[in-house]
């Protein structure tokens, strides 16, 4: 009998479903905008948490046999740290402004139960997730030790060491929290904007745009925008390219 899972992907501006076969074969996906109910401390992770059931709940309605009790092993939640996946909470995540610890796989877990779906829920760091995914079905199989690093909102770093994912006490290994040498700190706020993160993400890249007189929203727009012959702003994924092969890939120089 074929098994099927489901994986959520809670990142930073949006949340991401895919219903999965024991093949990795995605039978379907779905993507919702965040922005706004993140931006609620206080009611935000249980209105996202209620989204997560809402999805999974649509995937059950339209492919009822892969819900069956053989045939489903449960629902992976992959999110962006600060966060541990032994206790399945967010820790103060960086991407959640004002949220604080939250019990997320609890309150999926609610969520699932109140749809009548099967509610074992496996919760992991984003980057470990995506390495894991690379070990099963990409382009790490085989390899029992190796990297892999995620950008977008941030910059995510999953390990896997002899079969096993880097962690400690249920966290990531957070590499894109290191600080570049060649960026000069005078001051403790400056900590994180000369980060890996800081430098080389999607928010990163999208704050240093502002500085420079950038009006748009979004990276994507920045793209158009450079594409467009406003030239001004290559130097910024230069930066960011220089930041990602000094602490991955080489050694520390200047931009």
């Amino acid at each position: 009998m074929k098994k099927y899972t489901v994986g959520l992907d809670l990142g930073g501006t949006k949340l991401a479903a895919a219903l999965v076969d024991d093949k990795g074969q995605i039978l379907s996906f779905h993507k919702e905008s965040i922005l706004d109910l993140k931006a609620d401390p206080r009611n935000g992770p249980r209105k996202i948490a209620a989204l997560m059931g809402d999805m999974v709940a649509a995937f059950k309605n339209r492919f009822p046999e892969a819900f069956q009790r053989k045939a489903f092993l449960g629902t992976g939640l992959a999110s962006a740290g600060p966060l541990n996946v032994d206790k399945g909470i967010l820790i103060h995540p960086i991407n959640f402004k004002g949220w604080k610890i939250i019990p997320i796989r609890e309150l999926l877990e609610n969520e699932l139960k109140k749809h009548k779906i099967p509610n074992k829920v496996v919760f992991q760091n984003d980057a470990i997730a995506a390495a894991r995914a690379e070990a099963w079905i990409g382009g790490a199989r085989g390899l029992q030790s190796f990297a892999v690093v995620t950008i977008g909102t941030g910059i995510g770093s999953g390990v896997i060491f002899r079969g096993q994912p880097s962690q400690t006490n249920g966290m990531g290994s957070e590499f894109g929290h290191l600080i570049l040498q060649n960026r000069e700190i005078r001051a403790p706020q400056d900590l994180k904007l000369n980060t890996v993160e800081g430098i080389a993400s999607g928010t990163g890249i999208l704050r240093r745009a502002r500085e420079r007189g950038f009006q748009g929203q979004t990276v994507e727009e920045l793209l158009i925008s450079l594409n467009g012959g406003d030239t001004q702003y290559q130097e910024l994924f230069d930066d960011a390219a220089d930041a990602l092969w000094s602490r991955y890939g080489g050694t520390d120089h200047q931009a």
